[in-house]
């Protein structure tokens, strides 16, 4: 009797022959049923996997903020749409839940999976929350919310992938330049402070996120060396988010207070409203306080932003986000920040051809998320 020997599959030898031992030649096994099987069922959990819903989310240190999408042809649109301070619950998971327990049955079991934009840095699927006392896992997450997949992505990464998809109508542009192939930065200013660059095109693109905002502040001026030392008082380490944010913001108006030896005014509240409030005095124009504040903000910034467009030569544009950013669009516009973003000497040229931008997107972190989950469903 002929024995037949089972090969694993090799370039020589493909998964479905067998080796005579008498004659030494291959011979066909007949796996055409099996293999059609297979393909069949892998292009009914495609249709599957196309028809389920996507829960799509951007959680920061403020905001947690989710969308559902339904398929619709080739793209999606939002079934439905939610929004809850990121206080009212005590973890990513409780949030996650949240969500889910707003869905009908129905809408549930036809979500499988969530990708979701997290505020802190991202790695082996598990994340730490910068400015929040949360810490998550892809896997417990999925066994917690009973979910078949669980994305994390960090904020200003899922942010960066909507860059593309912006519009005319979604940016200010605060310098036009002379844009390239090269990389697009993201800056973001809110909570916190983060960083992420936009890298190639078309089927290459990738996101690559960043913890730079923790970078050690860099003074460039007397005024700012006066500032380091204040904050130094404070903080061990001192951060470009001390400064850039909007706790940073606050720190800004008390550090101008103390210099200017100006006690605090009534209408300026303590706590998370106070931000809000030195922003409306600033740009109304009715406190020399605030409005040192935030020409020392808009200052830092444009240095902080020139040093990483300058580090990532990022000659593709530089767009800038966030709330604390949205609210000082016309301090941004002023110049101030521009000039300090161009000084850095005999780089003032390269800097001068690099486009900067506002982003004025309502919710550009939620369309960077979706984008990305869109992206990966369709290679999937």
């Amino acid at each position: 009797m002929r024995e037949l020997t089972t090969f694993r599959a090799t370039e020589a030898f493909p998964l479905n022959l067998q080796l005579d031992t008498v004659s030494g030649k291959p011979q066909q096994r007949n796996f055409r049923r099996s293999t059609h099987a297979r393909m069949r069922a892998q292009a009914t959990r495609r249709l599957v996997d196309k028809a389920m819903y996507l829960l799509v989310a951007d959680i920061g240190g403020t905001r947690a903020r989710f969308r559902l999408l339904e398929p619709v042809g080739n793209g999606s649109r939002i079934r439905f749409e939610w929004s809850w301070p990121s206080a009212q619950f005590d973890s990513l998971t409780t949030a996650l839940q949240h969500c889910l327990g707003q869905l009908s049955a129905a809408d549930r079991n036809s979500t499988k999976s969530a990708w979701l934009a997290v505020a802190g840095p991202v790695a082996g699927g598990a994340v730490q929350f910068s400015n929040l006392p949360w810490k998550a896992d892809t896997t417990s997450l999925r066994r917690q919310c009973g979910l078949a997949e669980v994305h994390l992505v960090n904020d200003l990464e899922a942010l960066a992938w909507g860059i593309p998809e912006l519009t005319s109508t979604q940016v200010v542009e605060l310098q036009s330049g002379n844009p390239d192939d090269g990389p697009r930065l993201v800056i973001a200013a809110g909570t916190g402070l983060g960083m992420a660059a936009l890298v190639g095109h078309g089927e290459r693109m990738t996101a690559l996120g960043s913890e730079a905002g923790h970078c050690d502040l860099a003074p460039g001026t007397e005024r700012e060396i006066d500032l380091l030392r204040s904050l130094q008082r404070d903080h061990p380490h001192v951060s470009y988010e001390r400064a850039l944010s909007g706790s940073g913001l606050a720190g800004l108006y008390d550090f101008a207070r103390q210099q200017a030896g100006s006690p605090l005014p009534a209408d300026i509240p303590e706590g998370p409203q106070r931000p809000a409030a030195v922003t409306r005095l600033a740009l109304g124009r009715r406190d020399p306080i605030a409005l040192e504040a935030v020409s020392l903000f808009t200052q830092v910034l444009g240095s902080f932003t020139g040093n990483a467009a300058l580090t990532w030569l990022a000659t593709g544009g530089v767009f800038l986000a966030g709330g604390v950013v949205a609210g000082l669009q016309q301090a941004l516009e002023d110049g101030e920040f521009l000039r300090a973003f161009t000084a850095k000497g005999r780089m003032r040229p390269l800097l001068e051809r690099i486009p900067v931008a506002i982003v004025t997107a309502p919710e550009p972190g939620l369309e960077g998320i979706s984008r990305l989950a869109r992206k990966q469903q369709r290679n999937h």
